[in-house]
Formats: C-alpha cells, structure tokens, sequence
C-alpha cells in the first residue's frame, strides 16, 4: 500500500462545489474551464472529466484509478493500492481461514490454526497479516516453516511490541537484478504445462551451475548472467524455488541431514526435484533421458530422510491448503 499527497486534490478543494458546476469556474485567484483535449489509456480513448488551468489539464485522481486500474480512498488522508483495482472504498480486513479446508492433520503442537491462517493472509493479499499472539514454541516453529515456503516473495515474523506477531512479505532488494535478469526466461514458459515449466526451469538452473561441495551462491549471485557458477546441492534447490516462485509454481525447500532439495506442486500432487541430482556430471547431452519429478515416496535411504516431516507438511498445506490430504 503507498500513501502520499493526492495531485488533484489543489484543484478541488481549492475550487470546491463550483469547479462541477459548469463550463468554467474561478475561485481562490484560478481560473477553470472544461478541457476539450482528447484522452487515451493505453491506445484506447477514454472519457474522462478535465479541467483547463494556467494551459494544464487536471483530472481527478480517482477518475485516473478506475480508467488505469489502481485504487484511491480516504480515510484521514489519501490512500494509493497501487496492486488493488479500483473500488473508492478502503479495503475490508479480509479475514483468512483457509485452515478450515487444510489438512487437520497438520494441526499439532506449536503448529497452530491461528498461525497457518496469518501467513496464509500475507501470501493472499501481499500485505502484513493481522497480528496474533504466539507461544515461544509456535514462534520458532513459524520462523523456521517460512525459510522453506518463499525466496520471492519473502515472508517475515515480526513482533509488533505487544506480544502479538504478524507476517510480512517483501521482495529482497539483493534479488531485484536476478528477477529482472530472468523475466524474459519466466515469459518464454508462458504456454507450457507446469510439468514442462518445472522441467525448464531445473535446466535453467544447470545451465549456470557446476556442482561443487561447500559453496551456495544464491540467486543474486547465479542468476543474473549466463556464465556458471560453482556450488553445492543448497544452491541448486534455492535458486530452483526463486525461479518456480517467479513462474507461480508452488514450491518448497527440503533438506536432510546431508543433502537440500525441492518439492512442487504440479498436476494436483506434490513431487521432489532433485536439481543437482539432475544435473549428471554437469553433462548436459543426458538431460534428455532424466525424470525431473518423483513422487516424494521414492525418493529413499539416509540421503531424503527428512529433518522435520511436520514443518515441511505445514509449509506445503500453507502454499496449496489441502493438498497433503490422503
């Protein structure tokens, strides 16, 4: 949400009930007249109402919102959403409970309804979620879920003072030039099924990266240039989230004791990508031959054996709630 002052406002309240009276109107020393100029949005023309003054043309901003597509109201001062379309009307605290459609199965110990609902609310409407108490147990837990739940966008625990804590999402400054430098990659899946997205995004992520034990760029790093990095199996599993997170491919981050992967949602099932395991030898001529997606039960021994199957559960029921249902 972004406030600021509101550019018509000068005109409007300078010249009051009269400016929207008639053709012309003069008041605190200006003169008003109804401008003839033509308007367009976007290559279409567009009726809008416009005043003349000193040889400028002054449109209400409100007006500007419903041709252009953002929402202004007031409530003590102007409010822009910029994301929002119009409406004039300040937005009604929308109340989250996806936890009612959830897995109830996940709902135990520190991993609360209350929680679940919170972030669920900063991922739907991208803005800070309604602040709610939380035990020292549910606050660890929520920390350590939202690390395996986002790399763009980001969501953050944070304590408003009083004892309640709320969720936040943010784009990371550090990551800006990596969207930027892959948004003509992101475009290029733009018909695709999610399973081939998948597919090109974890060859994406080789293209640039050459296996190497102890070293994880991350996407600032890996995936502003074509050129390849070295880096372990953290790497490949965090820039893979940042480009699904990119492409709107619901994914988390999975680790064991040794080893860091992935897990999506496609065709109404999650399944575990294993980039670096994809990645042979770094021997792109093989790709062709390799699965990209296993069902998460055949991915066996020490190496997949998971760290914390409730968090990864409560991370995976909070991107698609009720997916993890058997």
């Amino acid at each position: 949400m972004k406030k600021g002052p509101i550019l018509y406002g000068a005109v409007c309240f300078a010249l009051g009930a009269a400016l929207c009276g008639g053709g012309a109107a003069y008041a605190a020393g200006v003169m008003a007249e109804r401008s003839t100029n033509t308007i367009y949005v976007d290559g279409e023309q567009v009726e809008l109402e416009a005043y003349l003054i000193n040889g400028s043309n002054y449109i209400k901003l409100r007006d500007v919102g419903q041709a252009v597509g953002f929402n202004v109201y007031w409530d003590g001062t102007v409010q822009i959403e910029s994301g929002r379309s119009y409406t004039g009307v300040a937005p009604e605290e929308q109340v989250i409970d996806d936890a009612s459609i959830a897995n109830p199965a996940i709902f135990k110990g520190p991993y609360t309804r209350e929680a679940f609902n919170a972030i669920r609310q900063a991922i739907v409407t991208g803005r800070d979620s309604t602040p709610i108490p939380m035990s020292p147990e549910t606050r660890d837990a929520m920390r350590s879920v939202i690390t395996e739940i986002g790399d763009w966008t980001v969501y953050h625990l944070e304590s408003d003072g009083n004892g309640k804590y709320h969720f936040t999402s943010i784009h990371p400054t550090a990551y800006e030039a990596a969207a930027k430098y892959c948004e003509p990659f992101i475009s290029s899946l733009s018909g695709l099924t999610d399973r081939e997205k998948v597919r090109q995004i974890a060859f994406y992520v080789c293209d640039r990266l050459m296996y190497k034990a102890g070293v994880s760029p991350t996407p600032s790093t890996v995936l502003v240039s074509d050129s390849v990095k070295s880096g372990n199996c953290m790497a490949y599993a965090f820039n893979f989230q940042f480009l699904c997170d990119m492409a709107g491919i619901p994914c988390v981050y999975v680790q064991s004791s040794t080893h860091q992967w992935n897990e999506v949602y496609v065709d109404g099932q999650w399944w575990s990508v294993d980039v670096s395991g994809v990645d042979v030898g770094n021997d792109p001529s093989v790709r062709p031959y390799q699965a990209v997606l296993y069902d998460p039960s055949e991915m066996q021994g020490s190496t997949y054996k998971i760290e914390d199957g409730n968090r990864l559960t409560f991370a995976k029921e909070i991107l698609v709630p009720g997916s993890t249902k058997k």
